[in-house]
């Protein structure tokens, strides 16, 4: 080889590194050894896990946590369809996680040869959980496509992105120089005429409301002084807690779910949804219910033409058009006073309070203790199970990016390999995992990693065992409970097995102490949470 030249592999990790990713989650196989040739050479750190599923939440989790985007490597076939999964929680929820995947050599593709790991479509699978997908026949198809896929992960409403390389263009050579690509365009502002037709719908409102996503955690500021501008009540996403602090008046919380948030929704004659899909998975409703004017707050055009297009539509950076909003009300006699709205905010907290039944309220007795452990920073990423159902609205936080939840595509098994990466990505923040008994055996051997890098990292398991949720369900549906309850191994046993510190506790306070503990580690602690009776 050339002293000048590199191989396809060692120039796309170069690359990578000089587009800001640090981090490669992956496991090795015998079609990526050009790929990890490459890896070794370059100043990014490679992260073995256990499966490819827990590669792609892992590296989701690290993009969550750090705000850069992460990737993953892996082989083709069967190395990309384990990866799917966790590539379709990212495109749901937004978030800028790179795959790169080898393909069988060119020679053999799409003949069906019966080459090793060979899988049809292999592209065509990816592009549907992906902001881009691209197939590189060369060198320089391997640099236009990480163009697009950085600008995929970079754009206004950010998507994972794929790029797949034949083994044999892995291994050829190229006299292609590493670059560092220029920045995307930037988040788009909105035009003055929509802000003046925002402006035209909310100022003669009596009773305007707030709802606030994921879309606006960069701009709390300026969310917070619209709020207070207008004396509303906001209601916040999933994604958007922690975007007011949990004790302003003006706060109702991650309630949508909730009949008294849904009728306050009803009530308004203005809402104001900045940042949101408004999508099943934030209200649980077919379509939530708006009667009054929506003005519609959105980088995404299709968000703008989706089952609500009749609202007044403002194309834009949550912060930009907050803030210009802002600008643009007038005082008004007619609108409900701060204090007014606020006494709704607890009369809607109140409601919810009164119609939580008793397990229930025994989860947020176990939320607080878990709340009060923490600092306040801390982020905690959940998996699909009960406890993390009530701490969507129970768990109090006062800043936003600290409670991850997959909420859009609903995964199981992605707390503890999310949690591991985002620990690794900010090791000075204190990170926790909750799981559910079941969710945490779909990627339990990524606890094997959290040990091999010797993370201070609680994994919280609410052990009910059953999938309790289901259960719960089909019991309200008459329908027989199957397939709802089995056998649960001995999470503490195992745990150790793994060579992780495990404990099991049977009440809030034995949980909240045990936390404390786990917080100074010298590596992750498995707290099993199983309840006497």
């Amino acid at each position: 080889m050339s002293a000048n030249r590199l191989t396809v592999g060692e120039y796309l990790s170069a690359t990578l590194a000089l587009n800001g990713i640090d981090t490669v989650f992956g496991i090795p196989g015998v079609h990526t050894l050009e790929l990890y040739r490459g890896l070794a050479k370059s100043s990014m750190r490679h992260v073995l896990v256990r499966h490819e599923q827990g590669a792609g939440f892992a590296a989701d989790g690290h993009a969550r946590l750090s705000g850069r985007p992460a990737a993953a490597m892996v082989i083709s076939g069967p190395g990309l369809t384990n990866i799917l999964t966790a590539l379709g929680q990212a495109y749901t929820d937004s978030v800028p996680l790179l795959v790169i995947a080898s393909t069988a050599a060119r020679h053999s593709l799409g003949k069906q040869w019966g080459a090793l790991h060979e899988l049809r479509g292999q592209r065509e699978i990816a592009a549907a959980v992906t902001g881009h997908a691209g197939h590189a026949d060369r060198a320089e198809d391997v640099r236009d496509h990480l163009k697009l896929a950085f600008a995929a992960m970079a754009g206004p409403r950010p998507r994972p992105a794929y790029l797949e390389i034949p083994l044999d263009v892995l291994s050829e050579t190229t006299a292609l120089v590493p670059e560092r690509f220029p920045a995307p365009p930037t988040r788009p502002v909105a035009a003055a005429a929509a802000i003046a037709a925002a402006a035209a719908a909310i100022n003669p409102a009596r009773n305007p409301l707030v709802i606030a996503g994921g879309g606006a955690t960069h701009a709390t500021d300026a969310l917070r002084a619209l709020v207070e501008a207008l004396g509303a009540p906001c209601l916040l996403t999933t994604a958007g807690k922690g975007l007011l602090p949990e004790a302003h008046p003006l706060n109702a919380g991650a309630s949508l779910p909730y009949p008294a948030a849904q009728a306050a929704v009803a009530g308004a004659d203005v809402v104001i949804a900045v940042g949101t899909e408004l999508a099943e998975t934030d209200h649980y409703l077919p379509v939530l219910p708006l009667h009054g004017a929506l003005v519609r707050i959105d980088v995404d055009p299709a968000k703008l033409a989706d089952q609500y297009a009749n609202a007044v539509p403002v194309l834009s950076d949550a912060g930009a058009a907050l803030a210009a909003l802002g600008a643009a009300l007038v005082p008004s006699a007619t609108r409900a006073s701060a204090e007014a709205s606020a006494a709704r905010v607890r009369a809607i907290r109140a409601a919810i309070a009164d119609r939580l039944d008793a397990p229930t309220r025994v989860l947020h007795g176990l939320l607080g203790a878990i709340r009060a452990a923490l600092p306040a920073d801390a982020a905690v990423f959940s998996d699909m199970t009960q406890i993390a159902y009530a701490g969507n609205y129970g768990f109090a936080t006062d800043l936003p990016r600290t409670w991850f939840h997959p909420s859009g595509y609903g995964t199981l098994g992605y707390a503890l390999p999310a949690a591991i990466g985002a620990k690794l990505a900010c090791p000075g923040r204190t990170v926790v995992a909750l799981a559910g008994d079941f969710g945490l055996q779909f990627t339990l051997h990524e606890l094997i990693t959290a040990v091999e890098h010797a993370l201070p990292l609680p994994i919280v398991v609410w052990n009910n065992d059953a999938l309790g949720q289901i259960r719960d369900d089909m019991i309200g549906a008459h329908i027989p409970p199957l397939g709802v309850v089995g056998l649960n191994p001995d999470f503490v046993a195992l745990g150790r097995a793994y060579g992780a510190r495990a404990e099991r506790v049977e009440s809030a306070a034995a949980l909240g102490a045990a936390l404390g503990r786990s917080l100074t580690a010298p590596g992750p602690t498995l707290i099993e949470v199983r309840l006497p009776g």
